[in-house]
């Protein structure tokens, strides 16, 4: 009796298993959007991507109204913000948008403060941070903001040391990071901090080599990661700094070299695994491209990945966010 018990258990569990049917696909590799300001459009890639390869999707058209596309984040529901130059604007994208796409909303008008918005950044509470070169200044709206609506914050005044304010970042505890294209600097001020106020810490001096940074990302643990855009592909970087570096500090890292293929670096991106992409503005060569480096990159060490080429549709790439 026990041996047809358990022949008639091993049975239950064979049809079982087989009318579970076969495992589910794999999930699809995540998707890191580009924003192209030859071309007026976004451009999304998959990690893994290499090559000439198109693109995943692509946000382009007239009814898109993407004017030389600068700053890009994503929320974490997919919602796509960026930044688009005449009118000086902020527009947001639907998290399935492809194609010639109408902006679900748009932040513009006078009263916004706008003028040359580049960096986005947004915090835990999903306030809006941009960084406007124009007026010096970091501009904060409300969690959905849209229309001509005054920002609900600003840091701005001659205390700030913003000088040119590129790229924007968040660590864990809240405080935020901006490059500083003409001040060759990183300033960070304290989570939720507005007005004419001093940064709370600065990273700047000739032991930096910071040289036109214009784009920034941090790492979990806090490790500071700069693109340099300097003069050309000489003088242009990726430089490390130790979690809660400040003044006059040498990074703990620095990957430059011809190997690197790095020219004229703007945006900065992180993967969960830490791998670094960073998009080359190749100003002087049109040679745009994005390059792919592994965690804790240094030197003159060549891209795990590179993607450029005439199908890739990166036209003077300006940022990457995943």
């Amino acid at each position: 009796m026990r041996l047809l018990f358990l022949f008639l258990l091993a049975l239950a569990a064979a049809c079982s298993s087989s009318s579970s049917g076969p495992p589910p696909p794999p999930p699809p590799p995540p998707l890191f959007y580009v924003t192209n300001t030859g071309s007026n459009t976004i451009t999304a890639f998959a990690v893994g991507d290499t090559g000439n390869v198109a693109p995943r999707l692509t946000i382009s058209g007239t009814n898109t109204t993407l004017d030389q596309p600068d700053g890009i984040v994503r929320d974490p529901t997919g919602i796509v913000l960026v930044t688009s130059a005449a009118p000086a604007r902020i527009l947001v994208f639907a998290a399935n948008a492809v194609g010639d796409q109408v902006p679900i909303a748009s932040i513009v008008g006078s009263n916004t403060g706008l003028s040359q918005p580049r960096g986005l950044a947004l915090d835990a509470s999903g306030r809006l941070y941009v960084a406007d070169a124009g007026t010096n200044s970091i501009l904060i709206f409300a969690n959905g903001a849209s229309g001509n609506v005054a920002p609900a914050g600003t840091i701005a005044g001659g205390n700030t040391a913003l000088s040119a304010p590129s790229s924007l970042a968040f660590d864990l505890r809240g405080r935020l990071y901006v490059a500083n294209a003409s001040g060759n600097s990183i300033t960070v001020y304290a989570a939720r901090a507005t007005g004419n106020i001093r940064p709370t810490d600065t990273i700047v001096g000739t032991n930096t080599r910071l040289k036109v940074p214009l784009g920034i990302a941090l790492d979990p643990g806090g490790q500071l990661y700069v693109a340099n855009s300097g003069t050309g592909p000489s003088s242009s970087t990726v430089t490390v700094f130790a979690s809660m570096a400040k003044g006059n500090v040498a990074p703990i890292d620095t990957i430059t070299g011809p190997s690197t293929a790095l020219d004229q670096p703007q945006g900065i991106a992180l993967d969960a695994a830490s791998r670094i992409y960073v998009v080359n503005a190749a100003v002087a060569s049109h040679q745009f491209r994005l390059t792919v480096y592994g965690p804790g990159s240094t030197g003159d060490v060549a891209p795990q990945a590179t993607i450029a080429g005439s199908n890739t549709g990166l036209t003077a790439p300006a940022r990457v966010s995943f």
